[in-house]
């Protein structure tokens, strides 16, 4: 997911000081595919199977890792961008 928290002086330094009156725009965020692997392979040295990763992007597109966290919390990526996590986790452990 991308958030849009540049514009906002309330969320510029860190989104998480949220403006409820004018909230950040997220959306739908898919990585370069070249990103994604160095990401996938990154996690696999660490021997992680999920996790939630921190990013940040700048207008000239230079990607920027903060953090990994491995409990890995979705919930607030999952429901503004309809992905469905939650579901899909489920899904995944009734096959297993």
């Amino acid at each position: 997911m991308a958030i849009f928290s540049q514009a906002n002086e309330k969320t510029r330094i860190d989104f998480r000081h949220y403006d409820r009156e004018k909230p950040n725009r997220t959306v739908p965020y898919i990585l370069p595919e070249a990103i994604e692997d160095k990401l996938l392979q990154f996690m696999n040295e660490l021997k992680l199977a999920s996790g939630s990763i921190d990013m940040l992007v700048d207008q000239q597109y230079n990607y920027y890792f903060l953090e990994v966290n491995p409990i890995g919390q979705f919930s607030q990526v999952s429901l503004p961008c309809n992905y469905y996590l939650e579901k899909k986790i489920a899904e995944y452990l009734i096959t297993e």
